[in-house]
């Protein structure tokens, strides 16, 4: 039987919450990030007490790193959808022509990302996989919304 309990969040997040409830089961993100929370704990208390499961530990942290990745490549597919919407004509075209090479809009927008994701403490090939996978949706982003448009201005 399903009980209800009752959450406190502060009013920035609640804006967030309220302009996109309609998208989402808020009761089901609720539910797999507190099981998700217990289960890191649980396996905690047994690798305190001796009873550890690496090969199971190693699928786990395989697993979030997946997620992770995926997480960041999404969103630089948002933000670089977004930032093609906004940019003025010659500076798509511009970006467009550049892929694959980096750009300064696009070097901007990870600088961005990195601020907002917390990615200054990691090091090494895991920031690098995370920059890489934000890059690659940030062109995917951008491509994909010329491709959408570029025959109804008249370029290839």
């Amino acid at each position: 039987m399903a009980k209800k309990i009752t959450l406190t969040v502060n009013e920035s997040l609640w804006k967030q919450i309220d302009a996109w409830r309609s998208s989402f089961n808020l009761s089901r993100l609720f539910q797999d990030a507190v099981s998700e929370a217990i289960r890191h704990k649980e396996e905690f208390q047994r690798m305190l007490s001796g009873s550890v499961d690496i090969p199971r530990i190693v699928e786990r942290l395989k697993a979030e790193k997946r997620g992770a990745l995926e997480k960041a490549q999404a969103a630089g597919k948002a933000d670089g959808s977004a930032w093609a919407g906004r940019a003025h004509y010659a500076e798509l075209v511009s970006v467009v022509g550049a892929i694959p090479a980096a750009t300064e809009a696009e070097d901007k927008s990870i600088q961005n990302w990195e601020l907002r994701h917390g990615l200054a403490g990691m090091e090494g090939k895991p920031r690098e996989e995370a920059m890489e996978a934000y890059r690659s949706g940030w062109r995917t982003g951008v491509g994909g919304l010329w491709d959408m448009v570029k025959d109804q201005l008249g370029d290839e």
